[in-house]
């Protein structure tokens, strides 16, 4: 079942949590990306745009 989310963008992926589901994960959420330095952050999401063109 995983497989039929593999194309998927993270924000199609958000939108199917439900809003108890959000709260949850975003503190998580949140710590992995203080932990990451911004400029990574921009690149892996320039390497993603990259790809999908």
């Amino acid at each position: 079942m995983t497989r039929a989310f593999d194309d998927m963008d993270l924000r199609d992926l958000v939108e199917l949590l439900s809003e108890d589901e959000k709260s949850e994960l975003r503190p998580a959420v949140m710590r992995v990306l203080e932990r990451l330095p911004s400029q990574e952050v921009l690149r892996r999401d320039l390497n993603r745009r990259m790809a999908d063109a």
